[in-house]
């Protein structure tokens, strides 16, 4: 693990807290279509890395069937990676669907995911960083709303708001929908990222009725700031460099898979 701030005691202390990767694979195969959605109602929070990252691990490692649907019509980031790197002559080992939200093209998100459930075993969704009706239908049909973003109040000021948002539509959401915060580019030679997760939890509840607290997801699978996250635009990310991404995904996992195992 690269977040020594947060080093589990154990290596068993830390399996605790992540479902194996052999059930991993095994429950998302019987699944089928296991939609996660990546995003804030804000740009420039690191959802595009997250959502590379996640694919490439869960195609590269894990060796399910992927898919991507970018949204984001504004920079359509994991769209022009895709580009950069096939004009490289490199291997994209996930299936991109591009998913324009306006124009002669647009159909509603809820629509667009209907039809890939049957194809993929994972659907990974980068959404834009202010279209709201995608980012309600998202959570209609999502099992998993994980919100990235540096740890400063820079990148934090919209997740109130986009909790608001997740938490109304969620209640149309068959499944139940499960969202977590959690911080990419961290420093861990610095205390930013306990400082703002202290600045987030403040209850406003006597100022706003509708404070949601932020779920952030354990410290330890806080995502490091590495030159590979910057390096990946022209170079594609080594097997290697995908660990941290894994250990944070099985852990986002963990709580659902125990729990729909035990219904």
């Amino acid at each position: 693990m690269s977040n020594w701030r947060h080093k589990p005691d154990s290596e068993k202390e830390l399996l605790k807290l992540v479902a194996p990767v052999k059930h991993v694979i095994r429950w998302l195969k019987t699944r089928r279509g296991f939609i996660i959605g990546v995003g804030i109602l804000k740009g420039g929070t690191g959802k595009s890395t997250t959502v590379l990252y996640l694919a490439l691990y869960f195609a590269v490692v894990l060796d399910l069937k992927v898919a991507v649907v970018d949204t984001d019509d504004n920079s359509q980031s994991i769209t022009r990676w895709d580009a950069t790197h096939k004009a490289l002559g490199d291997k994209i080992p996930f299936t991109l669907i591009e998913h324009p939200v306006s124009g002669k093209d647009a159909i509603p998100l809820r629509k667009r995911l209907k039809a890939l459930q049957s194809e993929y075993d994972v659907i990974i969704v980068d959404l834009g960083g202010g279209d709201k009706e995608t980012f309600i239908d998202l959570c209609e049909k999502a099992r998993l709303l994980l919100m990235p973003s540096a740890p400063s109040g820079w990148e934090t000021d919209r997740i109130q708001a986009t909790l608001q948002t997740a938490a109304s539509a969620a209640r149309i959401n068959a499944e139940g929908l499960d969202v977590y915060n959690f911080f990419v580019k961290c420093d861990f030679n610095s205390t930013l990222p306990e400082e703002e997760r202290e600045a987030m939890a403040v209850d406003l509840s006597e100022e706003d009725e509708d404070f949601i607290l932020p779920p952030f997801l354990h410290p330890y699978f806080d995502i490091s700031k590495a030159p590979h996250h910057i390096r990946s635009w022209n170079v594609m990310p080594k097997r290697s460099e995908l660990d941290e991404w894994g250990w944070l995904i099985r852990h986002a996992l963990k709580g659902i898979i125990d729990e729909e195992e035990a219904a």
